[in-house]
């Protein structure tokens, strides 16, 4: 039975699913919900999701809804594959299991959403930049109307739709100086991964091979996953020059030169940080859908893929920019 991936492209926890789905190498089919469009909040998807977030996996009747859930849940069904989170008998195992919970520390929405509002703290970030403050609030303030419209509406998810709102309602993700907390601490995760990789490369900055270890094991694991999504991430955010370039933390430059060349991470990851095909071309489509349902057979399908080769080879047409509105 084929497993279906629910995710949105540009999301950083998705990326850490799909990556681990690309990872296994497993069938699955792929449904992106399109965030600016609100598609995780409506009814259908709550249903599966009751968070109303991104990913979540469906296989049959079990469905998993958190990114470590679903890494973990992978290796339950691929049991002979290398484990994501090896057992004891694992040399590394124990720093798969400290790092990877060091990692889940660090504030990765703080950050994105703090890089949208003070530039001043980024460099060639890669973020829309007509995101500011007062933008993000009323965004927030909108989402916050449109779930209690929805609770109104759909009895049934009632109980799931004030839970979110009590959790969208209660982070501050503009704050200032919060960005600027989770920025300092993540710096200094970010120097404990680097003393880690120091000691697995020992002087070695490229030309890896697979014999060569990756962060934890001798084998990609879910610290790689976390890490190659963070990584990926700074990029995206403007944070890389704080995080290891120009010299600084060289085997952190050297691990995401080297993971960029990995073929799951290609596939999961390559256009991510494009956000008008991670998230303008969802938006359009659903849009599409929600208009002429209809319509979305191989039509759309064609159509969209035209826009992206299109995107890719010609550039992106004006009309883009004065249309492309974010709502993470």
């Amino acid at each position: 039975m084929a497993l279906t991936l629910y995710y949105n492209p540009a999301s950083f926890f998705s990326q850490r699913a799909r990556l681990a789905v690309e990872e296994k190498g497993v069938a699955y089919r792929s449904h992106i919900i399109s965030h600016p469009s609100g598609e995780a909040i409506e009814p259908w998807y709550m249903r599966i999701q009751p968070k109303g977030t991104v990913p979540a996996l469906k296989h049959g009747e079990i469905i998993k809804t958190d990114s470590k859930d679903i890494i973990l849940y992978l290796d339950e069904i691929t049991p002979d594959a290398p484990k994501f989170y090896p057992d004891s008998r694992i040399h590394g195992s124990d720093r798969v299991a400290y790092l990877t919970d060091l990692m889940q520390t660090i504030s990765v929405e703080q950050i994105s959403f703090g890089s949208l509002c003070y530039r001043q703290y980024t460099q060639d970030c890669k973020l829309p930049n007509r995101f500011d403050v007062k933008y993000a609030k009323q965004s927030f303030d909108a989402m916050g109307d449109k779930m209690r419209k929805l609770a109104e509406k759909h009895p049934d998810l009632r109980d799931s739709y004030m839970d979110k709102i009590k959790v969208h309602e209660g982070r501050d993700l503009t704050n200032k100086e919060n960005f600027l907390v989770a920025l300092k601490e993540c710096d200094s995760i970010m120097e404990e991964i680097e003393e880690e990789l120091a000691q697995k490369w020992n002087g070695k900055f490229d030309n890896f091979t697979d014999s060569d270890p990756w962060l934890c094991c001798d084998h990609f694991t879910i610290a790689d996953i976390y890490l190659a999504t963070l990584l990926h991430r700074f990029v995206l955010a403007g944070q890389v020059k704080r995080m290891w370039s120009d010299g600084k933390r060289p085997y952190l430059a050297a691990y995401y030169a080297r993971v960029q060349q990995r073929k799951s991470f290609q596939r999961a990851c390559g256009s991510a940080n494009n956000l008008y095909l991670s998230v303008l071309l969802p938006k359009l489509k659903h849009q599409i859908r929600k208009a002429f349902p209809r319509l979305m057979g191989f039509s759309v399908f064609a159509a969209s893929l035209g826009l992206a080769v299109y995107v890719q080879y010609k550039g992106y047409p004006s009309w883009w920019h004065n249309n492309l509105k974010l709502k993470f």
